[in-house]
Formats: structure tokens, C-alpha cells, sequence
């Protein structure tokens, strides 16, 4: 059953367009509060997962929103269980991952979260909708949708309006694009997240080995 959480997204837009682009080194550091539209709802998908990746962007959307500490603690510590639960599914280090994630900025971490909240959701061909149905482009899209950077609703143009970055700069939350896919990387040893095709749910995964080569990385922020 599709597990319903109430997220600020607008919020989180707002803050990181008005300077939160990294995330500060202490707690203590709050960014000044940003004037908030009117909220939206964020529907989160069927795996369980998915609801504290959830719960993180609503604990990011309170710290952006008043520069609340305690919210910014627990974010960071949802995103740090997210990130360990990531690495146990897929036979990764914990530590490393965790790290990957600690080290992409602010835009990249409520990506990522935004892309963890859908694990489950079912893939639909042209379709962008949360707790309903993603296609590859239409996930990416969404994700970063809510760290405030529209992408164009096509895997090739969004790679092509991507910053281009090696596989060795590429940060937890950068496009990973072969021909007629995108995904999202999730900074270690070829691990992304992604809507791959129909009959399948937004999931973690490897990059295929026949494509591991050939791939493309791209930062959205430019």
C-alpha cells in the first residue's frame, strides 16, 4: 500500500534558490528563512524505504525554512540510514556511501532523497507522477524537480544541458546517461537509482557491465 507523506517541496526550491547550495558544517549554521508558497504534497512509493527518504525532505524543509536545528540533525541522520540501507541492498561499503552522500552538496542530497522517497513506484512509460508512475527521464526529473532545477522531460537533453564530469568528480545524485536512459548515481562503484522499464519499480542497481564503459556523468546544476 502507497504510504502518504505531506512534504514542503516548495520550500525546499525556495531555500536553495536564495543560497542554500551547500550544506553547512555545523547544525548551528542556518541559512535565513525564505518566504514559502503554498505546499505540496508528496506521495511516497510502496517501499519502505521510501518513507524516511520522505521524512528527510520534510526535515530539510523545516531547516530551510527556519533554520531549525534539530531538523537539520535529523535530516542528516535519515540521509545517513537512507545511504546505509542503499549500500546493505546493493553489497556496498556502508561508510563509503554514506560519505558520497555527506560530501554532495545541499541541490544533490534533497535530489537524491526526492528519488528515494519514489523507491517502488511502478514505471509508466511518459509518465512523472509520485506514488503513481515514472519513466527514467520523468524520475530524474521529479528528483531534482524538488532541489529546485527543472530539467527538460528527455533522458538526451537533459544529459547534453548537464555539466559534463568524469565518473571520479561526479557527485551522489549526477545524471548517468547511455542511449534512451537516464539514472542517478549514487557516488560509489557504479550503484544508481532508477525507473528502468516496465514491469519494474523505481529502484537501486548497478550500472549494466555492458554499459559501465560507455556511460555518460553530467552535474544538472551546471
Amino acid at each position: 500500500m502507497t504510504v502518504r507523506h505531506t512534504v514542503h517541496a516548495t520550500v525546499l526550491a525556495a531555500s536553495l534558490a536564495l543560497g542554500c547550495a551547500a550544506l553547512p558544517a555545523a547544525a548551528s549554521a542556518a541559512p535565513a528563512t525564505p518566504s514559502v508558497a503554498s505546499p505540496s504534497v508528496v506521495v511516497a512509493g510502496a517501499d519502505g524505504l521510501a518513507g524516511y527518504a520522505n521524512n528527510a525532505l520534510a526535515q530539510w524543509a523545516r531547516y530551510a525554512q527556519a533554520g531549525n536545528s534539530d531538523a537539520f540533525t535529523q535530516f542528516a541522520s535519515i540521509r545517513d540510514g537512507v545511504a546505509a540501507e542503499a549500500a546493505n541492498r546493493l553489497g556496498l561499503d556502508v561508510a563509503r556511501m554514506q560519505l558520497a552522500w555527506r560530501n554532495a552538496d545541499a541541490p544533490h542530497q534533497v535530489a537524491l532523497m526526492a528519488a528515494f522517497a519514489e523507491l517502488g513506484t511502478p514505471y509508466r512509460r511518459n509518465t512523472s507522477s509520485p506514488g503513481v508512475g515514472f519513466d527514467c527521464s520523468g524520475l530524474t526529473t521529479y528528483a531534482w524537480g524538488q532541489a529546485g532545477v527543472k530539467l527538460f522531460r528527455q533522458s538526451r537533453t537533459q544529459i547534453n544541458n548537464a555539466k559534463a564530469v568524469t565518473r571520479e568528480t561526479a557527485q551522489a545524485g549526477d545524471l548517468v546517461y547511455y542511449p534512451g536512459h537516464v539514472m542517478m548515481y549514487l557516488g560509489i562503484d557504479n550503484a544508481i537509482i532508477h525507473a528502468p522499464f516496465t514491469g519494474r519499480n523505481v529502484e537501486v542497481d548497478f550500472i549494466s557491465k555492458s554499459r559501465v564503459n560507455s556511460v555518460r556523468f553530467g552535474n544538472p546544476m551546471g
